[in-house]
């Protein structure tokens, strides 16, 4: 299996991010999810190895686990500990300054560089930020910038300004994105027609009550959402 993330011109593809639990795992699987996420970095949905291998044993592997994690970060949640722990080959990579990061497993390790996004020009700077990586960067995932906050705030930025982004031609020639931020089934649709990313990412839109804890009607009405946008 590639883990490359393959352009898409039409529907994108889907990633449950935050998942803590091995059945909500199996539910994200069962309803058509690509990915899942698994949080290693920071927050309330941050797990363990041991959780976490529990989770890959539950569904079996069917899709590919993104591993959260930080870039400066060593011993076991560093990206390097995770691979060789879990087997996993595919990164979701935050505090990635420019040029900077720690040991990266070699290929076919893959990493999606996080790129918080707080006002147009973020979105202007994304080619010199996928070139000064440290690392490949087979995707960028845009996610809504809140100060003190990693990801997962339920907070959405302007799609149109990906919109205003690529009729300019500042996302010509970059990898994948993925849209993250404040996404539920009831936007879905609306963000796939206004911003026409590769992927979309949803943590806290399928969860109800608890960071973490998803709901399995959630996650179908979400993936439904974005199969029939």
């Amino acid at each position: 299996m590639s883990f490359a993330v393959q352009r898409q011109v039409t529907t994108p593809k889907v990633k449950i991010c935050g998942i803590t639990r091995p059945a909500d795992a199996v539910a994200a699987v069962d309803a058509g999810t690509d990915a899942i996420g698994l949080n290693f970095y920071s927050g309330p949905r941050r797990i363990n190895l041991t959780q976490a291998q529990a989770i890959l044993d539950a569904m079996k592997r069917q899709v590919p686990a993104v591993a959260l994690i930080d870039a400066s970060a060593v011993g076991e949640y560093s990206a390097a500990h995770v691979h060789a722990a879990l087997g996993l080959q595919l990164f979701q990579v935050y505090g990635a300054g420019d040029g900077v990061a720690g040991p990266m497993p070699p290929a076919p390790a893959a990493y999606w560089l996080v790129a918080h996004v707080a006002q147009p020009v973020d979105l202007a700077d994304l080619r010199r930020r996928v070139g000064t990586a440290a690392f490949p960067v087979a995707a960028v995932l845009l996610d809504t910038l809140v100060p003190g906050q990693a990801g997962g705030t339920g907070t959405a930025f302007d799609w149109r300004w990906i919109a205003t982004a690529r009729a300019a031609g500042a996302l010509a020639d970059l990898p994948p994105l993925v849209l993250a931020g404040g996404l539920n089934a009831g936007n879905v649709a609306a963000a796939i027609t206004i911003a026409r990313t590769d992927w979309v990412d949803v943590s806290g839109g399928v969860e109800s009550g608890s960071p973490g804890i998803k709901d399995a009607r959630r996650i179908a009405d979400f993936i439904a959402a974005v199969r029939t946008a």
